[in-house]
């Protein structure tokens, strides 16, 4: 299988900076010589059934705004692909300060930083609704499709795609809410409650006493939702890949 050493370097470099992003392959933990070497096999693949890209026919301000341009394509790739993860960090940081454990903090191992625990575990279970649906499968598939609709060489910026960009933005915080809308709703039912409460029996002291109700109460619903929450994350990822050729055909200036 003869490799064009020119498509090969292009695709490698939008595949890196697509990988670059993707939150299972940021870890700490996981090894950037493996990352490089995904990146690798796959321009190996890919580049010899893609066109020939005339490289060596262009000057060297020409060659470095090319490889510039495939970047910042695989970047904004792997920013569309991870918008999920945004919203389900999004949503734990919802439900902690909801249930008063916002100030309870653990050790995430992939930013090597203190996160809360509701958001580390709906993280952690984005990642394994991803791997065991194999959903990163069809991720990989349509970075693959995007060469059909943006060539190598081929972007250009528009308003569509920031609009497009946008109200990807803005559905990251309707996935956030609807994930975290029953513990928003247990804690205002308790501080509800407490408030009557509080006037019938002015002597109670409300805060105190309404803190462990709504760790308590929040932290029953979250474990009964968590299923909701992964049904939410797959409805998402599976339209990942329509997301991505979406984003693609404004970068080429189709759409």
């Amino acid at each position: 299988m003869e490799v064009d050493f020119s498509n090969w370097m292009l695709v490698f470099l939008r595949a890196s900076a697509f990988l670059l992003v993707l939150p299972f392959f940021t870890m700490a933990n996981f090894p950037v010589t493996m990352r490089v070497a995904t990146s690798a096999i796959i321009a190996l693949l890919l580049a010899p059934i893609l066109p020939s890209f005339p490289l060596d026919k262009l000057d060297f301000i020409s060659v470095l705004g090319v490889m510039a341009q495939e970047v910042t394509i695989g970047l904004l790739l792997g920013f569309v692909s991870r918008m999920v993860f945004y919203a389900v960090d999004i949503a734990g940081s919802i439900i902690s300060t909801e249930t008063g454990l916002n100030l309870a903090a653990i050790f995430d191992p992939e930013t090597q930083q203190s996160s809360q625990i509701a958001g580390t575990i709906l993280v952690f279970l984005a990642t394994v609704v991803m791997l065991s649906l194999n959903l990163h499968h069809w991720m990989l598939l349509g970075f693959e499709q995007t060469y059909t609709i943006l060539p190598m060489g081929g972007a250009h910026l528009n308003n569509a795609l920031f609009e497009n960009i946008l109200a990807q933005t803005s559905r990251v915080f309707v996935v956030a809410l609807q994930i975290s809308a029953p513990v928003i709703a247990v804690s205002f039912v308790i501080t509800l409650v407490f408030a009557v409460l509080s006037r019938a029996v002015p002597e109670m002291n409300v805060f105190s006493e309404m803190f462990g109700f709504r760790i308590v109460g929040g932290l029953i619903v979250f474990g009964f939702t968590l299923q909701l929450s992964a049904q939410y994350v797959s409805n998402y990822l599976n339209r990942l890949p329509e997301d991505l050729m979406n984003v693609a055909q404004m970068i080429g200036g189709t759409r």
